[in-house]
């Protein structure tokens, strides 16, 4: 199974792993960059190298967080991106980021030229089914408190980095009932 991108690259043979970082441009981006927008397509995958990122779509006049991405995932949405229609998601920069930067129609290219690429790609619709399978299986078993306890716990620097807004927005609650989440523990 793959824990993320830079994982990836460590365990596969090199001359792989060349070819395929040398498919990325690196980019840095500002904090609050907007790398998709809603209504447009999504004609770019972005791995983080560094900062955090999130994807969120509107809602009743809210924004719904439905990721937060972190330092090997790879931000997309991957609807927009597989199908190239519009997005109905957004994508954020939450910090000051450093990603890799993919272009859909470079990416289809290479897998012309590569066909191993391909059993690549499958591993990472797997990975993320695989993920949103027990993202979805957490929302109906765990209650926010364990949701907001397993991010304290996984992954802290979402806590250290992220507003409490968006974490509240990600874990489905509003800011108020976060913080009395937060003051118990």
């Amino acid at each position: 199974m793959i824990d993320d991108f830079f994982t990836l690259l460590k365990n596969i043979e090199q001359e792989k792993a060349e070819i395929i970082i040398s498919l990325f441009k690196k980019m840095s981006v500002k904090k609050n960059t907007i790398l998709l927008m809603e209504g447009q397509i999504c004609r770019h995958n972005y791995i983080v190298e560094n900062g955090l990122a999130r994807k969120y779509f509107s809602y009743l006049d809210k924004e719904i967080t439905t990721e937060i991405y972190l330092k090997g995932d790879i931000a997309h949405s991957f609807e927009s991106f597989t199908k190239q229609t519009k997005s109905d998601e957004c994508i954020v920069a939450c910090t000051e980021l450093e990603i890799l930067c993919i272009d859909f129609n470079k990416y289809t290219e290479a897998k012309k030229s590569y066909s191993w690429l391909i059993e690549l790609d499958l591993m990472f619709v797997e990975q993320y089914a695989i993920q949103l399978e027990r993202k979805l299986k957490e929302q109906i078993t765990l209650n926010a408190a364990e949701r907001y306890e397993k991010i304290l716990l996984n992954y802290p620097k979402i806590i250290q980095e992220v507003p409490l807004k968006i974490i509240a927005s990600y874990l489905n609650v509003t800011v108020e009932r976060l913080s009395r989440i937060r003051a118990k523990i």
